[in-house]
């Protein structure tokens, strides 16, 4: 039986309803993710270990570029929000971390300095990008701004997904394998790791792969969880 989604609503508008929703672990929780804290571990042990600066693409509420300034970077906080970003120089003020937030489409032109992050991070940012020029701005966008020995980290859904995965059966793209959430009717595009791998293969080099498995509510629900992280620096031109 073909499920009839309903009208996707703007980004920002669907978004902005599921910050007040709370279905989504990311827009309720407060610790960082435990894969961006296994990442940094990894990175303690790499001989280039820099902590100067960040970037946390799709911040939300900031929950992992407090715990990148914790570890001693100085951070630049993206969001599509407004609220978030508003909300992080709050805490940013209150903890006094050096955190700078501001609100974009992370597809559109950063005005971060190229050549400038030793690391960049997101978490579940990119797969919402449901449009491959705007995926494909991102990635050059991401390519100018990292130093050449600098590590991009990017953790989304597997296929293999217990909430996600489903969804393919109804994609409204199956050949892009795009999903909607039912609940915040939103947007995401689901990947293999070697999708992945490919998707970046122009403009960075895969240095780690891994798909983790674990167990997480979405909107009320446990599901378990399958997650592709990837960890990979820029090639030169």
């Amino acid at each position: 039986m073909t499920q009839n989604y309903p009208k996707i609503p703007h980004p920002t508008e669907a978004w902005a309803d599921e910050y007040k929703r709370q279905g989504i672990p990311s827009s309720f929780r407060k610790d960082p993710t435990n894969a961006v804290v296994e990442f940094i571990s990894w990175l303690e042990t790499q001989p280039s270990n820099e902590r100067q600066k960040a970037a946390d693409l799709g911040c939300g509420l900031g929950r992992n570029s407090f715990y990148l300034a914790s570890r001693g970077f100085s951070v630049i906080a993206i969001d599509l929000l407004q609220d978030n970003v508003n909300a992080v120089m709050r805490e940013a003020d209150r903890t006094k971390l050096p955190i700078t937030a501001f609100a974009q489409d992370v597809s559109s032109k950063w005005s971060i300095i190229p050549n400038s992050l030793d690391i960049a991070i997101d978490i579940f940012c990119y797969k919402h990008i449901t449009n491959k020029q705007s995926q494909k701005n991102y990635r050059r966008e991401l390519w100018k701004a990292m130093k050449p020995n600098g590590f991009y980290f990017i953790s989304l859904a597997s296929i293999n997904d217990e909430f996600y995965g489903p969804l393919l059966q109804n994609s409204p793209c199956p050949i892009e394998k795009m999903v909607i959430d039912p609940y915040a009717n939103i947007p995401s595009y689901l990947y293999s790791i070697s999708d992945l791998s490919n998707e970046f293969s122009d403009l960075f080099t895969v240095i780690e792969a891994s798909e983790k498995t674990s167990s997480s509510p979405m909107h009320g629900k446990i599901y378990t969880r399958k997650v592709i992280n990837l960890i990979l620096q820029k090639n030169p031109l």
